[in-house]
């Protein structure tokens, strides 16, 4: 009969996880001998977080006599098989095999395990001998599925090396110890028990070593006994096996720790040396390994786990053997022949339909913390919703605009509202007008949700409803719109113009109230002299006034509440006005001329605080002599220390005020230096006299009288200084400050035509002088040298040698250019002299007065002509050439010579100009 167990029945829960997906699975297994029954009355139906257990856990021999109970896995394997219902030949006769034989059910390690049965090595051949047996034969241990065990290492590695350490070799080594140097030849035998190490074997307990017999049938026992279950859900307990040979039983024993449920089987494995090998099976004890099966159940929309109205549906765990085949089933439809357990499917939540299931699982064997294979899924799919959301104003709010119109969210059951619309907050929130905020939303049940801003108010209402309800009418809310706060500053500021140090603004006026609800406020006192100029409403539009604005912005609007009010200074005005001091020349009876006009009266005006800027009309010559500014106070160049009249009374009225800003300036007359400018013509004539700083000839108020005294002071001056220092020139006219020439004139006719008093700018006379020129000698002989003569009796007669040339150089301009001669005397006569360094005269020697003549005639002390010109020319005359024959001529006795005896005289040159 089929095999069925209520998963609502309380069981004890496997300690596995349930996993929404489903692991790769691996191979499927099928066990013969127990029957596979067909569950078309089957009447179960699964409970979501339930757990149920197939039973039927315990293994007997026909199930390991069963060759179709097996997966068998070669490496290099030539005939291996099933030679009787109990014995297996593994095929393993030639060098470097493995031969795997996992049982495809597992063992409950939690319970005693016990197998007999014999086991066969023959190494065939003319040499056959039990030292070359090769190389393992007996039980395999392993966490490990069929399909992962063919990468086993063989020979020495006893085919668990590379399987890891969840692999356990448990029976015959005969290749457990070397007995010969000769390589590949002879070892002994031993009972081991050997667990995966790497790509290797570690031998975990042996028994003593011997020689197998070749070709024997040995018996063996493999024992699992003492399990204890670990916190961890591992077990730990005894594995032993004894193999009897010759009559000898050999044991190992070692203490594991595995996990709950392990694969059994056979194994033989072969290196260089091998025999044909097998295993005969006599008798089993063993509980059956059990796996857990999740069944995990899906939103076919989502595909995530099933969550009616927000209770998760939890997996239902059935406990099963391990290769036993579990299925569900819908409700109503007939059960799978082919499965060995199946359930019926829950009966879909109220919103949803059933959709589909996996296949049929065959529960798989898997290492401890690795994901569980054994998965079903069965999805549900959510029906279609609509969430409707209807506005309305809370009655409270003024001047409301149209009601938004229904907003509605298309779902599933139990989708989420945002897994249905990822911006429904943002497209629920962009309903709302603005200016207000979605104050509450209440469901069909009267339930409601509120918040102080829209936002808030969708999370608190997502919160409480966050999914669409399996019920239409449950789906539609009702939405209470609010007026939203709104508020304003009323901001003061001065218009751009208004200059600095303004009295301080009024503060900014805060405003608050609801959306539509009344605005207005009161305008602030300002100052004198400031008014509102202008005022910019919330609406952006420019007003003239306060209450203007307040007309067209009479109520809260969204966004913007803020009036900019302008304020602006008020134009001042003022003037400037002129009069005279008393004592200033040419009025109010004062001797002289003015020399200027009164300046006109001048308008100023400027903004309230702005600074006056005073550019008052001062004729030149005339400056402030005082002040008198708007506060009503006089002002002087001495009222403020280091300011003049004018600085001070700006100083103390710097900017406009609220009222008259008027200046009065009274204008003084200015000292004026009068002075006398001597210019020298360097064109005509060399060597002209540095010009004179120019004289003061009086110092005077604009527009006062120069005296007679002065003018002739400086006449006289004049005459002084060119007959001491500028010899040769003489006065060629007079310049007046205006560049009017006087010509054979004094300096007082130049004063007296420009009009005798001081004037307000240029005061400066000029008198030019002119070269008459001059004539002299530019050159004349230092010397005339007669020479070094020798003595002889008789006269001689030599003529001197000049070592320059006398020159006359005439600058005198043409007009002046007169006459003149050039003369020579013998002023001191060649006489003789004592070599002294002085030249003192030798007293009574010799004198050549009358000796000495030029160009034939005696020169004395009386001047002799030598040159003349009747009319001068501008230039230099050559006199006397040095380079030409000498004139100059001296006559030496013979009794005027003397050995060893110096002659020396003087002449002067004259030259004389007419008249």
């Amino acid at each position: 009969m089929g095999k069925i167990k209520n998963l609502l029945k309380k069981s004890t829960k496997i300690g596995a996880s349930a996993l929404l997906l489903v692991s790769t699975l691996l191979p499927s297994l099928a066990l013969q001998g127990q029957l596979i029954v067909s569950a078309t009355n089957a009447s179960t139906t699964l409970a979501p977080g339930g757990a149920v257990d197939t039973g039927n856990h315990t293994w007997g021999l026909k199930d390991f006599q069963t060759a179709n109970n097996y997966t068998p896995v070669g490496k290099n394997t030539s005939g291996a098989g099933w030679s009787s219902s109990s014995t297996y030949d593994f095929g393993t006769n030639q060098a470097n095999t493995g031969s795997w034989l996992p049982f495809n059910g597992a063992v409950d390690m939690t319970q005693s395990i016990r197998i007999v049965g014999t086991t066969l090595a023959n190494s065939k051949g003319l040499f056959g001998s039990g030292k070359i047996l090769g190389d393992a034969n007996g039980i395999l241990l392993t966490n490990l599925s069929s399909s992962q065990l063919s990468g086993g290492a063989t020979g020495g590695n006893l085919g668990v090396g590379n399987l890891g350490s969840g692999t356990y070799f448990i029976g015959n080594n005969y290749s457990y110890k070397k007995t010969s140097i000769i390589v590949g030849s002879d070892y002994n035998t031993a009972t081991v028990i050997a667990q995966g190490n790497g790509p290797g074997a570690k031998i975990l307990s042996a028994s003593s070593d011997y020689t197998a017999n070749n070709n024997s049938t040995n018996l063996f026992t493999m024992e699992w006994s003492n399990p204890v279950l670990n916190s961890d859900g591992t077990v730990t307990g005894t594995i032993s096996y004894l193999s009897r040979n010759g009559g000898t039983n050999y044991v190992s024993s070692a203490d594991i720790t595995v996990q709950k449920s392990m694969s059994i089987g056979f194994m033989a494995a072969t290196g260089g040396n091998y025999s044909q090998m097998s295993v005969t099976v006599n008798e089993v004890t063993a509980g059956k390994g059990v796996q857990p099966v999740n069944v995990n159940y899906l939103n076919s929309l989502t595909g995530s786990q099933l969550a009616p109205k927000g209770t998760a549906w939890k997996n239902s765990t059935i406990t099963a053997n391990v290769g036993d085949k579990i299925g569900v089933v819908a409700q109503g439809n007939t059960v799978q022949t082919s499965d060995n357990y199946d359930y019926f499917v829950p009966v879909a939540p109220t919103g949803y339909n059933f959709k589909s299931f996996t296949p049929a699982v065959t529960v798989q064997n898997f290492p401890v913390g690795t994901a569980n294979p054994n998965q079903i899924n069965v999805s549900y799919t959510p029906l279609a919703q609509s969430a409707g959301f209807t506005f309305n104003y809370d009655p409270a709010a003024q001047r409301t605009p149209t009601v938004p119109p229904l907003y509605s969210v298309s779902g599933v059951t139990d989708q989420t509202i945002v897994a249905a619309s990822p911006n429904f907050q943002k497209n629920l929130a962009a309903q709302v007008p603005a200016g207000y905020y979605i104050s509450k939303i209440t469901n069909s049940a009267g339930g409601s949700s509120t918040g102080s801003t829209t936002d808030s108010t969708i999370k608190s209402f997502l919160a409480g409803n966050p999914t669409f309800d399996a019920t239409v009418s449950k789906n539609q809310y009702q939405i209470m719109l609010s007026a939203a706060n709104q508020t304003g500053t009323v901001n003061f500021a001065y218009k751009s113009n208004v200059p600095a140090g303004a009295p301080t603004l009024p503060n900014d006026i805060q405003l608050s109230g609801l959306t539509g609800s009344d605005l207005n406020f009161v305008m602030p006192n300002i100052s004198a002299g400031y008014v509102v100029s202008s005022v910019v409403g919330p609406n952006n539009v420019t007003y003239s006034s306060i209450a203007e604005a307040l007309q067209a912005n009479n109520h809260f609007v969204p966004g913007s509440n803020n009036f900019k009010v302008t304020i602006s200074a008020v134009t001042q005005n003022g003037t400037i006005s002129y009069n005279w001091a008393s004592n200033v020349p040419g009025q109010n009876g004062v001797v002289g001329k003015l020399q200027a006009t009164l300046p006109a009266t001048t308008a100023i005006s400027g903004l309230v605080g702005e600074t006056i800027k005073l550019s008052p009309d001062i004729p030149t010559g005339y400056g402030i002599d005082k002040v008198v500014a708007p506060d009503g106070k006089t002002y002087t160049d001495s009222t403020t220390p280091g300011m003049t009249a004018l600085q001070a009374a700006q100083a103390a009225n710097p900017k406009f005020i609220v009222g008259p800003n008027n200046f009065v300036i009274t204008l003084k007359a200015l000292e004026q230096d009068v002075t006398l400018k001597v210019n020298v013509d360097q064109n005509s004539g060399s060597g002209a006299p540095t010009a004179p700083q120019p004289y003061t000839i009086a110092t005077l108020l604009t527009g006062a009288p120069i005296d007679g005294p002065s003018i002739d002071k400086a006449q006289k001056w004049l005459n002084d200084w060119i007959t001491n220092n500028a010899a040769g020139w003489s006065v060629k006219d007079f310049l007046d400050p205006n560049l009017v020439s006087y010509v054979n004139s004094g300096l007082s006719s130049a004063v007296t035509g420009a009009g005798g008093v001081a004037f307000s700018k240029n005061n400066v006379y000029q008198v030019n002088l002119i070269y008459s020129g001059s004539i002299g000698f530019s050159s004349v002989p230092s010397q005339i040298d007669f020479g070094k003569n020798p003595v002889v009796p008789v006269d001689k007669s030599y003529q001197g040698m000049l070592d320059n040339s006398v020159v006359v150089s005439d600058t005198r301009a043409p007009n002046l250019a007169t006459s003149w001669t050039v003369s020579v005397s013998q002023s001191s006569p060649i006489q003789g002299v004592i070599n002294n360094g002085v030249d003192t005269p030798v007293s009574g020697g010799i004198s050549f007065m009358n000796y000495l003549s030029y160009d034939g005639k005696v020169l004395t002390n009386n001047p002799q002509v030598v040159h003349s010109k009747s009319a001068g020319e501008v230039g230099d005359t050559v006199v006397i050439d040095k380079a030409s024959p000498s004139l100059f001529a001296l006559k030496v006795p013979s009794s005027f010579q003397k050995v060893n005896s110096e002659f020396k005289g003087t002449l002067s040159w004259t030259l004389t100009s007419a008249p």
